[in-house]
């Protein structure tokens, strides 16, 4: 499970996944289902078009890749984006009125309504459209969807979750899947789907690990940039941090209820720093891939996590 987190999460994916390949021997391509949230979906997707973690990390602090990863990099890179500072001033005119399915859904479970999630829906929308980037990836995706990839977004009309790739999901080219995960509220435009509008997945969670519930699998691997080892930051983002960990601990309890062990990696204190606030930097890629490299082999090593990923890695060298 991948998580969301801008371009700073990418680099976090690329350092915890590389610490994964490196020092267990397993390569997360081989996953039986990857769920990827915003970030996330980039980096799922990027892995089941088969580039390594170690290319990943590569790819996040411009170092030469592998003569395998390099055509798949370039691919991915071709007329990088560039992004424009997010505009308070835009927050303040273009508000929309709750659609009628987000009041019945309001009037069936009041009690199950986050007000972010009811705030993303009414929010104006960006200036910035994602989906115009996403359409570079046509040529390189194709129109089939990778085995085993699960992409998250939330529907901009009543904000319920839509996990592409899933079974009752609407099709959606995986270019468009994509860039709707990651059309952050309030500064990308919405991405419309056929007759939808979607917006990223961050908006219903940060995570969405609970996806892989239902998924048949033994042991989960959640990779949350957005949230805090333990909940406890004391950067100026303590108090988004320790939600995201809150609702992630509420989403593993339903992993474990239903018989999944779960290993989760969560930014400590180094890596927080690293990352900093802006989750869009463009200049922060190697730094936060070191410090989280060093921060996972350290929780790798510890040994109930050890024994539980290589118990994972081995069944994947053996099928």
């Amino acid at each position: 499970m991948l998580g969301a987190g801008g371009l700073v999460g990418q680099a976090y994916h690329a350092g915890v996944l590389a610490a994964l390949e490196t020092d267990l021997g397993w390569d997360a391509r081989t996953a039986d289902v990857i769920v990827g949230t915003s970030a996330g979906s980039v980096t799922g997707t990027a892995l089941r078009m088969g580039l390594s973690a170690t290319d990943l990390a590569a790819w996040a602090t411009d170092v030469e890749p592998s003569p395998e990863g390099s055509p798949l990099i370039e691919a991915f890179s071709s007329e990088p984006p560039d992004f424009p500072p997010f505009d308070l001033a835009g927050l303040f005119t273009g508000w929309r009125f709750p659609a009628v399915a987000l009041l019945r859904r309001m009037a069936r479970k009041p009690w199950a309504m986050r007000p972010s999630v009811v705030a993303s829906t009414l929010l104006p929308a960006g200036s910035w459209d994602v989906s115009s980037h996403a359409a570079t990836w046509n040529d390189l995706l194709g129109d089939d969807w990778p085995d085993g990839l699960l992409i998250c977004a939330a529907r901009r009309i009543d904000g319920r979750r839509v996990v592409f790739g899933g079974p009752r999901a609407p099709d959606a080219p995986l270019s468009q899947a994509v860039a709707a995960s990651c059309a952050i509220p309030g500064y990308f435009a919405p991405v419309r789907i056929g007759r939808r509008e979607y917006l990223d997945g961050g908006v219903h969670s940060s995570t969405n690990a609970d996806v892989l519930r239902s998924e048949g699998i033994d042991v989960a691997v959640v990779v949350a940039p957005m949230s805090a080892a333990h909940g406890r930051s004391r950067t100026p983002d303590a108090a988004v941090r320790w939600t995201v960990h809150r609702r992630l601990e509420h989403e593993v309890r339903r992993l474990r209820n239903a018989g999944v062990h779960v290993v989760r990696f969560e930014p400590r204190a180094p890596t927080l720093r690293a990352m900093g606030l802006n989750a869009m930097s463009d200049d922060r890629g190697p730094a936060v891939v070191r410090s989280a490299y060093f921060e996972a082999a350290a929780r790798i090593a510890e040994p109930r996590i050890r024994r539980r990923l290589e118990a994972l890695a081995h069944r994947r060298r053996a099928a």
